[in-house]
C-alpha cells in the first residue's frame, strides 16, 4: 500500500515543488538569455569602439603626431568598461598606448584592428575591454526575477498551506459525523471514501450504461385539442384522456416503449436499442401505426372527431450523463413539434438521415415529404395481416 499523507502537508509540497521547477526552469532561461546578450553588446562595443580609433588615429599615424594618437586613445579610455587601448606600428613597436588599473574585478577581453591607409597595412590598434561591466548590466534582472519568483513561490505556499488546513479540518469534521469504524487514515480523502462507501446502495431504477442508444421518439399531436376542449365537458374530456392513455399503455406494453412527459395536446413516447437498424425502425413504425388504428377506432366509437398528426424523429443519444440525455429527448421533441405542424391530420411523418427512401422500401412503402422526411403510404401484404391481427388483439382489450 502507498503510503499516504495528509492534504495538508501533500497540498502545500506539491505547489512548492511546482513553484521550485518552476523557478529552476526561468532561472536557466533568463540566465542563458543574459548571458548571450551580454556577449552580444560586447562584441559590438569592442567592433564599434575599434572602428571608431582606427579612423581618428589612421591621419595621426601618418604623420608621425604621436600627442594627437595619445589624446585619441586617453579619451577611448574614459569609458569604465576600456582599460587600455594602444597603437602599434607595422613592425608592431608600441607607438602610444593609455591604460588605467580597475579597481574592481577584472575580466579581460581583447580586440584588435588594422590601420590600412591607401590599401598599405600602417598599424595596428589593440583594445582591452572589462567584460565584467557589460555583464553587470544584465545581472540585476536575473537578481530582481529571482526576488520575485521567491516571494511569489512563498505567497502561492503560504496561502495553500492556510487553504489546505482548513479543507482539511472540514473533510475530517465531515468524516467524524458519518457511520462506521474508527481506523485512522491520514489522506482524508481516502477517509471519507471509507465512510461514505457503505452508504452507496444501488439504486432499484434502471442504469444507463456508459454507451449510446439509438432512440425514436413517437409524437401523437392532436390538433383539434382546443376545439374539443370547448365542445366537451369537463367529465367527457377527462374520460377521453384516459381511453387515450389506456391505448397507449397497451400498445407500448406489446412493442416495449416507453411513454414520457408530452405537451397540450401530444402524446409521446420512445422506443430505443443500442445502434440504428431498419428493423428498430420497423418495430416503431408498426407501433405508430397500431396506435393510430386504436384511436381512429375510439373515435367512431366514441362519435368524438379526432384529428391526429404522428411524427417519428430518431437520434443517437448519450446515455451518460443522465441530463445530456434528456436534452437529447427535449431536442427530438422539437423536430417532432416542427414537423407535425406541416403535415395534415392522419399522416404518420418519419425523419430519417441513416437510411433514404429506397432502403425504407424493404420495411414499408413511403412517400418522399422534404429532406430526410417520409411520409408512411403502408405496409408489405404479409406483414399488413400480421398487424390486423395485433390490432384486433389490442382492440379487444381496451374496448
Amino acid at each position: 500500500m502507498h503510503r499516504q499523507f495528509s492534504m495538508a502537508n501533500k497540498l502545500p509540497a506539491i505547489v512548492l515543488s511546482a513553484c521550485l521547477v518552476f523557478g529552476l526552469l526561468s532561472w536557466t532561461v533568463l540566465s542563458t538569455h543574459a548571458a548571450g546578450a551580454s556577449k552580444k553588446s560586447l562584441q559590438e562595443k569592442g567592433e564599434l569602439t575599434i572602428a571608431q580609433l582606427v579612423e581618428l588615429v589612421r591621419a595621426p599615424l601618418f604623420n608621425s603626431d604621436i600627442i594627437s594618437i595619445q589624446v585619441a586613445l586617453q579619451k577611448v579610455t574614459e569609458d569604465p568598461a576600456i582599460i587600455s587601448a594602444a597603437v602599434e606600428d607595422v613592425d608592431g613597436q608600441l607607438v602610444a598606448q593609455s591604460k588605467k588599473n580597475p579597481v574592481e574585478k577584472v575580466v579581460a577581453v581583447r580586440f584588435s584592428g588594422e590601420i590600412v591607409f591607401q590599401d598599405t597595412l600602417a598599424g595596428k590598434v589593440r583594445l582591452t575591454i572589462n567584460s565584467q561591466i557589460i555583464e553587470q548590466r544584465y545581472s540585476p534582472v536575473v537578481t530582481n526575477w529571482l526576488l520575485l519568483w521567491a516571494l511569489f513561490s512563498a505567497a502561492c505556499t503560504y496561502a495553500t498551506y492556510r487553504f489546505a488546513g482548513q479543507l482539511s479540518r472540514r473533510l475530517r469534521l465531515l468524516t467524524r459525523r458519518l457511520p462506521g469504524g474508527s481506523e485512522t487514515i491520514a489522506d482524508e480523502i481516502v477517509a471519507l471514501e471509507t465512510r461514505i462507501q457503505p452508504l452507496l446502495a444501488k439504486g432499484d431504477t434502471e442504469e444507463l450504461p456508459e454507451t449510446s442508444y439509438y432512440c425514436s421518439l413517437v409524437t401523437a399531436t392532436i390538433k383539434n385539442r382546443q376545439r374539443l376542449d370547448t365542445q366537451l365537458n369537463r367529465q367527457n374530456m377527462t374520460l377521453l384522456l384516459e381511453k387515450i392513455d389506456y391505448c397507449t399503455l397497451r400498445t407500448l406494453e406489446l412493442y416495449g416503449g416507453k411513454r414520457i412527459e408530452g405537451g397540450n395536446g401530444c402524446i409521446n413516447f420512445y422506443i430505443r436499442s443500442t445502434q440504428h437498424s431498419k428493423q428498430h425502425l420497423l418495430v416503431c413504425l408498426m407501433a405508430v401505426y397500431s396506435l393510430q388504428q386504436l384511436l381512429k377506432q375510439l373515435s367512431e366509437q366514441s362519435g368524438i372527431d379526432l384529428e391526429i398528426v404522428w411524427t417519428l424523429c430518431s437520434d443517437n443519444l448519450p446515455a451518460a450523463p443522465l441530463f445530456q440525455y434528456h436534452e437529447g429527448l427535449d431536442q427530438l421533441k422539437g423536430q417532432a413539434a416542427m414537423l407535425a405542424a406541416q403535415l395534415e391530420e392522419g399522416t404518420i411523418g418519419m425523419q430519417s438521415r441513416e437510411y433514404d427512401i429506397e432502403q425504407l422500401s424493404s420495411i414499408a412503402r413511403f412517400l418522399p415529404f422534404s429532406e430526410d422526411c417520409y411520409l408512411l403510404q403502408g405496409f408489405p401484404e404479409g406483414r399488413q395481416l400480421l398487424l390486423e391481427k395485433q390490432i384486433q388483439h389490442l382492440a379487444s382489450i381496451c374496448f
